[in-house]
């Protein structure tokens, strides 16, 4: 009896460290109707991420948004690069286990405890020729489905982000790109330039992927 006891102790002790994006769950025994309502009513959602897979993230902190409508893809390597805390492993976690993940990743950054929202973009939200996502000083700040192949002109998108705020610095318009290589790239546009200085280069093409930020004027 004794000897039984040990091997449960150590049994237990063994499977303890495997815990992570695995999780083990119950079943219960339902209809085929059961079965059948529950594939239509749940969300079309894959139990666990994969490389591919398009992400959306916002984090808030005392009650400020510090990252709002982030869109970030899943890599080969499972990873999802993400504001601040950079290459987070997601791949192979659950929708739920990949935020708890997010979560002390940016927990390490804060003094408080920031509340992490995550989702998994659908086609159909990301749009047929991916989206851009613009933050900051805008009047619509989010994601913006691109409407072809071609992208879309930044003068286009700041339009369709709701117009500047007031308090937008449209001279140091910031945006970043993460080419094939996976190397990230930023530029920054004096948006100023494009209409009142006529510079048609200025109004550079957005394509899938890319994230706009219009920062704040200091008065």
């Amino acid at each position: 009896m004794q000897r039984t006891i040990t091997w449960i102790v150590l049994l237990a002790a063994t499977l303890v460290p495997l815990a992570g994006c695995v999780s083990v769950g119950s079943s219960s025994a339902v209809s085929t109707t059961e079965f059948q309502q529950s594939r239509e009513e749940a969300p079309s959602l894959p139990s666990k991420l994969s490389p591919g897979d398009a992400l959306e993230l916002s984090v808030e902190l005392d009650g400020r948004m510090e990252v709002m409508s982030y869109r970030a893809e899943i890599n080969h390597r499972g990873m999802a690069t993400l504001p601040l805390v950079g290459d987070v492993k997601v791949g192979g976690c659950t929708l739920d286990t990949a935020r708890q993940v997010i979560a002390k990743a940016y927990s390490a950054y804060y003094v408080n405890t920031p509340v992490v929202m995550l989702s998994l973009l659908t086609v159909s939200q990301v749009g047929e020729w991916g989206s851009i996502t613009v933050m900051g000083r805008v009047g619509k700040p989010g994601r913006i489905p691109l409407r072809n192949q071609n992208g879309m002109n930044l003068t286009e998108a700041i339009q369709l982000a709701g117009g500047f705020s007031p308090s937008a610095k449209k001279s140091d318009i910031q945006v970043s790109r993460v080419d094939k290589s996976g190397k990230k790239l930023r530029v920054s546009i004096d948006y100023e330039e494009i209409g009142q200085g006529g510079d048609a280069k200025a109004d550079i093409k957005l394509i899938d992927g890319d994230i706009v930020y219009v920062p704040e004027r200091i008065f």
